[in-house]
């Protein structure tokens, strides 16, 4: 496995609309030893999750892991649907967007249809944090940053971010979250990067 190179905002491959994975390609070697690279960085930079085009490659391609969670798992060539109209805002950062956190509004509840890692049909519904995650890892494959929805003035540095607390109050803040060191960490009541 290899820990690959995370690009940052403003490299063209964060603005493509990502290839489709076509589904014989999902037993090769060759896409299964990215998927092990994929995860192997997510690891490596302490994310909650990330999306192929941020590590250079234009597919529809995420890896997730929840807090908690056991397993991480993969959704490729996921279809991401609002199943609610109530939305909530939180504070998200993102490994492609280093030192800035954004308030950001997101529909509370949505339903996936993806293809897993083994290339079988995977479907399933997220709601609260969960959803909020799936939502900014998926946005990635359409060359959507977090910042192209947050709200401009709730934009800060995270050393200031942290010293001062949020520009705009968060709808949402988990009790869960752990301070993971360095960069990547949060506090209470902001995303962690994905």
């Amino acid at each position: 496995m290899a820990i690959l190179k995370v690009a940052q905002l403003g490299h063209p491959v964060l603005r493509r609309v990502a290839a489709p994975v076509a589904p014989s390609d999902i037993p090769t070697p060759e896409f299964q030893r990215f998927c092990d690279d994929l995860l192997e960085t997510m690891y490596a930079y302490d994310g909650l999750g990330l999306a192929a085009p941020q590590v250079h490659e234009s597919r529809r391609v995420v890896v997730i892991q929840f807090a908690g969670d056991d397993e991480p798992f993969f959704l490729i060539n996921p279809v991401v649907a609002p199943i609610t109209d109530q939305t909530t805002a939180g504070y998200e950062g993102c490994l492609s967007v280093t030192g800035l956190r954004g308030r950001v509004e997101r529909p509370d509840a949505v339903r996936v249809d993806a293809l897993d890692r083994g290339g079988m049909p995977l479907a399933f519904e997220a709601r609260g944090w969960s959803a909020r995650v799936v939502q900014h890892e998926c946005d990635h494959l359409d060359g959507v940053l977090y910042v192209d929805r947050a709200e401009p003035r709730s934009l800060a540095f995270l050393a200031e971010f942290r010293k001062h607390g949020p520009l705009l109050p968060a709808d949402e803040s988990r009790d869960d979250e752990e301070d993971e060191g360095d960069e990547d960490a949060e506090s209470p009541g902001e995303a962690e990067d994905a």
